[in-house]
C-alpha cells in the first residue's frame, strides 16, 4: 500500500489487489456505497501516516479508480466556500447552501433548459479537433522537456464561460490524475495533474499541446487561484463536468 499527496487538499493511495483480498474486499464491494466500504476507507486511513493538513480534517470524499492490478483511492478533504456570489451563477439560487450533488443537478437542468446552441455548436468543433489532433498526432513533432524528471506535471487552463470548461472536460479522452475547478473574476480556471511516470520524455508536452486545442493558456497560477479564487469543484473536475448534459 503506497501514499502520495497530490495537492494540498488530495491524497491518493494505491491498493494491491492482494491487499484488498487479506482486507476482505472486492471490487464489486466499491460500485455501491455501503458501510463496508466506509470502514474500510478508514481503517486504511488510520494505517498511513497522514500529512497534518488531513488530520482531523472532518469531511473526507473517497474517489476509486480500478486498475489492472491495482485500485487507486482519491482521498479528498472538503473545502467547499460558503460564500459564492456571483452573477453568472445567480439563477441557481442559493449556491452556498448546495451540496456539490445538488450544484450539479441544478447546472444540468438549467443548461437543458437553455438549449444553448453555441455550446453545441462548440461541442461539435471542439469534438473535431479532437479527431483531427488524433489523426495528425502521428506527424507531430515532439518536444523534449526541460529540468529534472518527475513523476507529475501540472498545468492551469482558463475559459470565458463554464459551458467552456465543461465542452472541455469532455473532449479529454485520456486518464487524468486530479482536475480542479476555480471561479474567478473573468472567467473559469482548470488545474489538470497528469502522470508522466513511464512515459516518454516528449509525453508532457504532447498532452499539452493537444489540451491547448480545446482550451486557452492561464496567466495565472495554481496558488494565485488558491488565494485569490474560489474553488467550486475540489477533485476529478474533468469526470464530474462529464457528466453534465448540455441542451
Amino acid at each position: 500500500m503506497e501514499m502520495k499527496q497530490i495537492s494540498e487538499t488530495t491524497l491518493k493511495i494505491t491498493i494491491s489487489m492482494e491487499d484488498l483480498a487479506d482486507r476482505g474486499m472486492e471490487l464489486k464491494d466499491f460500485l455501491l456505497p455501503q458501510e463496508k466500504t466506509e470502514e474500510f476507507f478508514y481503517s486504511v486511513m488510520d494505517e498511513l501516516d497522514l500529512p497534518d493538513n488531513f488530520k482531523n480534517s472532518g469531511m473526507l470524499s473517497f474517489r476509486v479508480t480500478p486498475r489492472k492490478d491495482r485500485i487507486d483511492v482519491f482521498v479528498t478533504k472538503s473545502e467547499i466556500d460558503k460564500d459564492l456570489n456571483f452573477d453568472d451563477l445567480a439563477e441557481f439560487g442559493d449556491v452556498s447552501q448546495m451540496s456539490p450533488e445538488e450544484f450539479f443537478k441544478t447546472l444540468e437542468k438549467t443548461m437543458q433548459s437553455k438549449g444553448d446552441t453555441q455550446a453545441h455548436e462548440k461541442l461539435e468543433q471542439l469534438e473535431q479537433m479532437m479527431e483531427e489532433a488524433l489523426e495528425g498526432e502521428a506527424t507531430r513533432e515532439p518536444e523534449a522537456l526541460d529540468g529534472p524528471e518527475t513523476d507529475y506535471v501540472h498545468y492551469v487552463f482558463f475559459f470565458p464561460k463554464l459551458e467552456d470548461a465543461i465542452s472541455f472536460s469532455k473532449a479529454v479522452d485520456f486518464e487524468t490524475e486530479a482536475s480542479e475547478l476555480y471561479k474567478e473574476q473573468d472567467g473559469y480556471y482548470m488545474t489538470v495533474l497528469l502522470d508522466i511516470k513511464d512515459q516518454p520524455s516528449y509525453y508532457a508536452n504532447l498532452m499539452y499541446a493537444r489540451l491547448l486545442e480545446h482550451a486557452s493558456q492561464s496567466k495565472k497560477t495554481r496558488a494565485y487561484l488558491q488565494e485569490h479564487g474560489v474553488q467550486l469543484i475540489v477533485d476529478d473536475a474533468i469526470s464530474r463536468l462529464q457528466l453534465i448534459k448540455m441542451g
